[in-house]
């Protein structure tokens, strides 16, 4: 008769080295059967929802954290996960109060900081607290780079330092936190002039192949590059869409790397033997710059997406760009050689639901942007603004997003439309004759779909960063 006890500890064994190993589903099917065995342990709990999270099913994540937290209400880390889960799941209040509960527990923990400091920043827009959030850390040394890069992230919206000096702190910070260290893996070689019979195969990387800006200001160039070349699609997310089918329908190849570390995903893009990579993610994802920065690709191209600010680092062979958002006199704000086309740096490409432009429009002045990008100097600005301002977005709908902007506006001199949708956004959008541009953040993909519904873009500020820039063509 087989020992059940030793059964179990060997199963353990097999299911920690799958999901350590990132095989999801082999880990899952062991810890399935492990959780019918010992159906009161919390940790084989805790690590099926991570294979869960992993393969991004929110849900079953969810209920298993649930689960552990009714048997252990102070085991902080299924909070933690759950809070994550909450997130995913697009109930930012639910994941606040979870990370909250974490810090009742303990009020340094860095995890709990650093999803707060998220929330703050790209949930409730507010960048100045998503740095009081992350400033406990920034002295450390477990969570030191995300805190500092966290602080770095939010001062593009809103910041007290100069835009050179925030441009110089990023570069030191890629040197020192993003780019691998030859330790941890050295700098892929490459042969030169390779020459192929075949197609060229390009390869794509992005969180957000979904309608987002990366769909928007790439799509059209992806459908005329795909006849002649093969599109390697590298998805570093887990939004799926309308626009997500109309990239899988160019793709030549699709692989789902979300969960893949900085190591794995540079010898996996080194694998792929490809001609060139457009990086479609900047700093929207790190991990992936990190593997970017020892180069496993033998021509790496910076475009949309994440494109707010320099990488900071030495290996990528362009920057796209154009003269009104990377002007070549700026050169000296970008460690890669800037590539700008003659006209427009990407070309808009419309959902098929975009209005037509109204017949009439309102006089009342709007703003459509993510209020992250509303900063202080902003509202101070259009303080001095007569007339009534209206605010359209969906996350508006938060009373610290209001309170914080009525701190400098009249409460009576705003209005808040919150859509639940991108169609709904552009309809409330199209209904106004003038939406004034944010900064230093400026609207990107927004001013585009304002000028295509035939409405104005009112720019107040142009700075020198490229996004502070995307409206640059714009200004009068």
């Amino acid at each position: 008769m087989v020992d059940l006890s030793s059964n179990v500890k060997n199963m353990i064994v097999v299911a920690d080295a799958h999901r350590n190993a990132a095989r999801w589903h082999e880990a899952i099917q062991f810890y399935l059967q492990l959780n019918q065995a010992i159906p009161q342990e919390t940790s084989i709990k805790q690590n099926l929802a991570l294979c869960y999270f992993a393969l991004a099913d929110f849900n079953m994540c969810n209920a298993l954290c649930n689960e552990v937290i009714l048997l252990d209400p102070a085991l902080w880390q299924a909070r933690i996960l759950l809070a994550k889960c909450d997130r995913k799941l697009g109930k930012p209040l639910r994941a606040e109060a979870e990370f909250k509960r974490v810090l009742l527990q303990n009020a340094q923990n860095g995890e709990a900081l650093l999803g707060l400091a998220d929330l703050a920043l790209n949930e409730f827009g507010d960048p100045r607290g998503a740095i009081d959030w992350v400033r406990p850390l920034m002295s450390g040394t477990a969570y030191r780079d995300d805190a500092q890069l966290t602080y770095l992230m939010a001062s593009l919206y809103d910041r007290d330092i100069s835009a050179t000096e925030l441009n110089q702190a990023v570069i030191d910070f890629s040197k020192a936190a993003i780019q691998l260290s030859a330790s941890v893996m050295p700098r892929f070689k490459h042969l030169a002039n390779v020459k192929r019979a075949s197609r060229l195969r390009v390869g794509l990387i992005s969180p957000l192949f979904s309608a987002s800006p990366v769909y928007f200001l790439t799509i059209a160039f992806f459908k005329a590059l795909a006849p002649q070349s093969d599109l390697i699609f590298l998805n570093r997310g887990t939004q799926s869409d309308w626009a997500t089918a109309e990239f899988k329908a160019i793709a030549s190849e699709w692989h789902d790397l979300s969960a893949s570390s900085a190591t794995e995903l540079a010898r996996f893009l080194h694998a792929q033997d490809l001609d060139v990579l457009y990086d479609l993610g900047g700093w929207m994802d790190p991990i992936a710059l990190k593997a970017l920065s020892v180069k496993p690709v033998r021509r790496q191209l910076k475009w949309v997406g994440g494109q707010s600010v320099t990488t900071g680092l030495d290996a990528f062979d362009g920057w796209i760009g154009d003269h009104w958002q990377s002007p070549l006199a700026s050169q000296g704000l970008y460690t890669e050689p800037l590539m700008n086309a003659v006209d427009d740096y990407a070309q808009y490409t419309p959902p098929p639901y975009l209005p037509k432009p109204a017949s009439s429009k309102s006089d009342v002045l709007a703003i459509f942007a993510n209020p992250a990008k509303v900063s202080r100097a902003f509202l101070e600005k259009i303080s001095t603004i007569p007339g009534k301002k209206c605010f359209i977005h969906r996350q508006f709908q938060y009373g610290q997003v209001q309170a914080r902007i009525e701190a400098i506006l009249k409460p009576s001199d705003v209005e808040y439309l919150c859509p639940g949708s991108h169609l709904e956004a552009l309809e409330a959008v199209n209904r106004h004759a003038v939406i004034l541009d944010t900064f230093p953040y400026s609207s990107g993909l927004t001013a585009r779909e304002v000028m295509a519904m035939g409405s104005q873009i009112h720019v107040l500020s142009v700075g020198s960063l490229f996004c502070e820039r995307h409206t640059a063509r714009y200004q009068s």
